[in-house]
């Protein structure tokens, strides 16, 4: 599959180097471009409409190629700051060279604002900057009463809208005027017209300066930038022509992958359905045919018993207090032996299955360990002790990826080949893993006994994930209790079969995926 967000970061780190249209030496160099910035800040100063920089700064190479900065009268060295190398005709600058205003939004209380849009008018809050978008379907609207207008608040055509927490340096361009107010979360910033607001905004969201960002930060929980900090990002500056050759350039780009990311997503929920349909075939018994020379799924459970009964008397598995024996019969219903009564289980038995295969509970073939999480004094990301998961943060296509928590004093330790079950938040949800690790509370594994393949397992309980969902409990998230994973009803083919059957899955799956590619 195409990486069209990886794509995107390449073409606006192409953008900001001048590697993505070709230089005109007919464009007036941004050098001059500056020098107008320069003159039309003197003149609105003069006039009182902005204040002047304390500590305006001026950024050029030396004869020595080492890049300087003046600042209050001294030459600063900033080579060491400079990440690459410009094209002729472009310079580097602080983005507060080439604003006229920057501005942080104001304090929007929950008793000021309404989420219907006959209540007000529009605040632009963080969860409203997208890179290079609007996002609408968040506002919320600022009652008119109560809010003192502040006009350095008010969103204008062009602003650059740039997300001070959260998300902080996240930057979008206010494409009209919205008639609304900023919220404090968000910068406000209105450039020079000699300056594109789409070009300046396709640089702050290019990886190179969102990086530069990121490391000054502040925050643990939630980053955020401060404003002065924002304003001293280091930019490169293209000529003015270029700048709108390189916007139109970007925006034709990125339509392209617009429209690549859409079939992508289109093409990808349906091979996520071919694969569900194939899993629901696979546990009908119609996905390969079944085989008269084959053992029975009957004997095997019975083999399995005999298997826990040798393990139970060794201490090593518990016996289950409520062992079941699901049968057929004469009269064609579904009947469970639990505990010396039998009851009938006609109504659960959601599918018919061929001859030789049998319907039992998941806790008949499988160990089932449910985890429980260590002590959170124990858990480490210095590599010390036992890896440790606890939910499916580290969960592959199918197999486990590693984590980087550990744990010293492990819990619930599971072997290699187990697999891994979410039960809550969400439910349902498998994969694999090929080495021993601690789980916590929001996983279980499965350990099938006598030769049934974590592979098989994994795909069959995957199949039956939606009877898991549906049992699931709990207002703040769904959750399942041991009982109910043990309890999972799932039709068991004879152990020939489930190899055939996992060949044939494995293979579809694979041709299915090289669509992708």
């Amino acid at each position: 599959m195409i990486d069209t967000k990886l794509l995107r970061q390449k073409i606006l780190d192409l953008a900001i180097r001048g590697k993505l249209v070709p230089q005109d030496p007919n464009d007036e160099p941004a050098s001059e471009l500056l020098k107008r910035i320069k003159a039309e800040k003197e003149a609105l100063i003069k006039a009182g409409k902005i204040k002047r920089d304390k500590h305006e700064s001026y950024i050029f190479r030396g004869e020595d190629k080492r890049y300087y900065e003046q600042i209050d009268g001294k030459a600063i060295d900033i080579t060491q700051e400079i990440p690459f190398d410009l094209p002729m005709g472009w310079t580097w600058c602080r983005l507060h060279e080439i604003y006229s205003e920057n501005n942080v939004g104001i304090v929007i209380r929950p008793t000021q604002y309404y989420t219907s849009s006959d209540k007000g008018i529009p605040a632009f809050r963080n969860t409203n900057i997208k890179p290079n978008k609007i996002d609408e379907t968040s506002w919320v609207y600022l009652s008119h009463h109560g809010i003192q207008d502040n006009p350095r608040c008010i969103v204008h055509e062009n602003d650059l809208l740039v997300s001070r927490s959260g998300n902080a340096g996240i930057c979008c361009v206010a494409t009209k005027k919205y008639e609304g107010y900023g919220a404090v979360d968000i910068l406000l910033i209105s450039l020079f017209p000699f300056c594109s607001s789409f070009f300046i905004s396709n640089c702050i969201n290019s990886p190179i300066v969102q990086q530069a960002i990121s490391r000054n930060n502040r925050g643990v929980a939630l980053s955020h930038i401060g404003t002065n900090t924002f304003a001293n990002i280091l930019l490169p500056l293209p000529p003015f022509s270029e700048q709108k050759r390189i916007v139109v350039q970007i925006d034709s780009l990125l339509k392209c992958l617009e429209e690549i990311n859409q079939e992508s997503e289109t093409l990808e929920k349906s091979l996520t359905l071919a694969k569900q349909k194939i899993l629901d075939l696979a546990i009908r018994g119609k996905l390969v045919p079944q085989d008269p020379n084959d053992e029975p799924a009957s004997e095997l459970l019975k083999k399995i018993k005999a298997e826990k009964e040798t393990l139970i008397k060794s201490g090593k598995l518990k016996r289950d207090k409520h062992e079941s024996f699901i049968f057929r019969g004469d009269d064609n219903c579904y009947y469970e032996q639990i505990d010396e009564k039998r009851v009938d289980i006609t109504e659960d038995i959601p599918f018919d299955i061929p001859e030789s295969w049998s319907w039992c509970r998941l806790g008949s073939f499988a160990n089932i360990i449910m985890g429980q999480s260590p002590d959170g004094s124990s858990v480490n990301n210095s590599g010390s002790g036992i890896e440790f998961h606890q939910g499916k943060i580290y969960f592959g296509e199918r197999f486990l990826q590693p984590s980087t928590q550990r744990t010293i004093a492990p819990t619930r330790v599971v072997p290699a080949k187990s697999v891994l079950i979410c039960v809550r938040a969400p439910v349902g949800i498998v994969n694999i893993t090929n080495r021993e690790i601690c789980i916590g509370r929001g996983l279980a594994a499965a350990i099938p006994f006598h030769g049934i393949s974590e592979s098989f397992l994994a795909y069959w309980i995957s199949a039956r994930k939606n009877s898991l969902i549906e049992g699931a409990t709990g207002s703040t998230f769904l959750a399942v209790s041991v009982d109910q994973v043990k309890g999972l009803l799932i039709p068991i083919p004879p152990l020939s079969e489930q190899q055939r059957i996992t060949e044939k899955i494995a293979e579809i799956n694979l041709a299915l995926e090289a669509t992708l590619e």
